[in-house]
């Protein structure tokens, strides 16, 4: 089975924003550090060149959706997806959603994810684990991902932070206004 990667919204505008090619404004994303902003770029860039590593995708277009709404066709995030889709690098997965348009996930899962958006991405996450995929879910600057850690990993849900560190020291930050 394929490795996979559900690449969340905010790994494609991070490193669209890095592109020189791509219309997406650096300033547009928390990541301020150029560098930062390459390593994720870098990551992408090596994600979409390796045909062994596949995006997960769901038949019913939820995650592609969310990407459309912060990207255009003619940023490098969106390009890098839909250049997987074209070479048939892609886990198709299905994803239960409830009236509003949210995947469903375990009553702990559901508890531990606020943002109800990125639901979707944990279910693909299990969705593909349960095809027999290796798959993580990639994460560059979204600090929600660490709240909900201990019921992810729980789940046998991983998560790949790009930039752990910048990553770690924002969401230590939160932690200490809350």
């Amino acid at each position: 089975m394929a490795e996979a990667r559900v690449v969340d919204t905010n790994v494609l505008i991070v490193a669209s924003a890095a592109d020189d090619g791509s219309p997406f404004r650096p300033e547009s994303t928390p990541v301020e550090e150029e560098e930062l902003r390459q390593l994720v770029l870098n990551w992408l860039i090596d994600f979409e060149a390796d045909s062994r590593r596949h995006a997960v995708l769901d038949w019913d277009w939820h995650i592609c959706s969310e990407y459309q709404k912060k990207l255009t066709e003619q940023d490098y995030g969106w390009l890098a997806v839909m250049a997987k889709n074209d070479r048939n690098e892609v886990v198709w997965v299905g994803l239960q959603v409830d009236e509003h348009g949210h995947a469903t996930l375990s009553n702990e899962l559901s508890t531990a994810v606020t943002d109800k958006e990125d639901r979707k991405m944990v279910a693909a996450v299990l969705a593909a684990t349960q095809q027999g995929h290796d798959c993580q879910l990639t994460n560059a600057c979204d600090t929600d991902w660490l709240d909900c850690e201990d019921a992810m990993t729980r789940a046998g849900v991983a998560v790949e932070h790009l930039i752990e560190p910048w990553l770690r020291a924002k969401w230590a930050t939160k932690q200490v206004r809350k």
